[in-house]
């Protein structure tokens, strides 16, 4: 006997032609199933002993996204099984708004019974393979199974004695994982940044430098804070990494606390700046300058998935990004020779690594 999960709603009715109370019940099985998967949905029937039941009918709603498969003839498959009966079969079944189907059980051609269960090692069920589309993400998903009435059919003396049940609507739950979404940032072959905007939470990956966000504006410098681990959806983001490398971004589990005080923005496809408003700031090098930072834009449109800062009326061209201590970033200094560079103990500099320095004055991370 296969063994079920029981998510049931019990309905007592008179066991025919006696006074004892006996139960009759119908119900589904959880389902756990991941992409590409198409597990077996199973409707089952519990009744006592020594009832008969002629013909069964229900209405299955499956969630939006998910159906019953085909067969290579574009027909939906549905199996009925008893182990007292073997020509159990569905006699009619229609597909309407993409997941509701009617669902009508009825015995073989003979008119046998469909269920005389004779002990408690007797089953019943209908089953069909479901599947899910692209658009399903992960989550519970619920089954409804309603308007469920058992015509029930007893020989008394030389006369059949009818008569029809309505039993409650029931549930049982889908679980889906979905596979995981992910991007893939390339850093440009001249620079160490880059922004990102996702509409999805995504782990920071071991190969970037550090993430960050601009948290606050002090004349033309914006102040960056560093985003640990997980990068929550809908955050605009500046990212650190060698030049020319590619970084996978996969989605994230969990809950993630969501960043409130980021000036960046961001769009998830190109954008025209004019529906934008303000003045729109992009990442990237000022003319003459090694520093990286965000300067007015003069172009008509936005990348897929870039961040960007606006501020109303402004008249800065440029803005600086540094760090709470004050510390700056700069680009490169393979063309800046004649900078005068020191290492936080105040020794010259002449050939400069990754690290914190002291430029022109300037407290500067170099990455």
């Amino acid at each position: 006997m296969r063994k079920f999960l029981l998510l049931t709603l019990l309905a007592s009715l008179p066991m025919i032609g006696m006074n004892a109370q006996h139960t009759l019940r119908m119900y589904g099985e959880d389902i756990s199933m991941g992409v590409g998967e198409k597990p077996t949905m199973f409707i089952n029937l519990d009744v006592d002993k020594d009832e008969f039941y002629h013909i069964s009918k229900f209405t299955i709603v499956l969630p939006e996204g998910f159906s019953v498969t085909k067969n290579n003839r574009g027909k939906f498959i549905w199996t009925a099984n008893t182990n007292r009966q073997d020509n159990i079969s569905i006699a009619n079944t229609y597909f309407e708004d993409g997941n509701y189907f009617n669902i009508i059980v009825s015995p073989g051609l003979n008119d046998d019974l469909i269920y005389t269960p004779m002990d408690e090692n007797d089953y019943w069920y209908i089953k069909a393979n479901i599947e899910a589309d692209a658009t399903v993400t992960s989550g519970t998903y619920e089954v409804l199974v309603k308007n469920v009435t058992m015509t029930s059919d007893e020989l008394v003396g030389d006369t059949h004695d009818p008569k029809e049940y309505s039993l409650p609507d029931f549930t049982f739950n889908i679980v889906y994982s979905a596979a995981p979404k992910s991007f893939n940032l390339t850093m440009a072959s001249f620079s160490e940044m880059a922004t990102m905007y996702l509409d999805f939470p995504v782990d920071i990956p071991n190969d970037v430098l550090g993430v960050y966000y601009v948290s606050g504006v002090e004349g033309n410098t914006l102040t960056m804070y560093e985003i640990e681990n997980k990068i929550p959806a809908n955050t605009p983001v500046i990212v650190m990494a060698n030049p020319g490398t590619t970084h996978t971004f996969t989605e994230s589990t969990g809950t993630i606390a969501t960043i409130t005080d980021n000036l960046l923005k961001g769009v998830l496809e190109e954008t025209s700046v004019s529906s934008l408003g303000g003045t729109i700031y992009t990442l990237g090098r000022g003319k003459n300058s090694s520093l990286l930072g965000f300067h007015k834009y003069t172009g008509t449109t936005l990348g897929a998935n870039k961040a960007y800062m606006t501020r109303d009326n402004s008249n800065v061209n440029s803005f600086n990004l540094a760090f709470p201590d004050g510390s700056t970033f700069i680009h490169s200094l393979q063309a800046e020779g004649d900078q005068d560079v020191y290492d936080l103990q105040g020794r010259k500099v002449e050939k400069v690594t990754r690290g914190v320095y002291i430029i022109d004055g300037v407290k500067t991370v170099v990455k």
